[in-house]
């Protein structure tokens, strides 16, 4: 957990989630398609599987906010392929907070790019709720 964490209830649109670099080898990137079940010549060809950013964008959150969270919603966008073993670069920011069925919110935006290219590869919106809030309306 990053020492400078937040909790989630400080949160507030324009909170930026900082920098998240690493790299997915390639034999984890193969658990990863062979978990989801699929055999698909891209994995074949060694593409990073795109439902990676979902990981990327929750650890990114988990490096800025030192609450429990639950994933509510999430949207991926897949701009184009890379190979397994290239350095990532995730960042991203809380793009709006709300409160909805007695429970808050925030909506975070990230992106994940190589380390080599300023142009995105996958784009992930989530939305979080603390899970805090869940226990207390459950």
């Amino acid at each position: 957990m990053n020492s400078e964490a937040k909790q989630f209830s400080p949160l507030e649109a324009g909170t930026d989630l900082g920098e998240l670099v690493l790299t997915v080898s390639p034999a984890a990137n193969e658990r990863y398609w062979r978990a989801a079940g699929v055999d698909h010549p891209l994995l074949r060809a060694g593409a990073l599987y795109p439902p990676i950013a979902a990981n990327l964008t929750v650890l990114l959150f988990g490096g800025a906010c030192a609450d429990p969270v639950i994933q509510t919603r999430q949207v991926l966008r897949c701009h184009r392929l890379a190979q397994a073993g290239t350095e990532l670069v995730t960042t991203g920011h809380v793009t709006a907070k709300y409160v909805k069925r007695q429970r808050h919110y925030v909506d975070v935006e990230a992106t994940v790019m190589t380390a080599a290219d300023d142009a995105p590869l996958w784009t992930s919106t989530v939305s979080f709720t603390a899970a805090a809030d869940v226990a207390l309306t459950s």
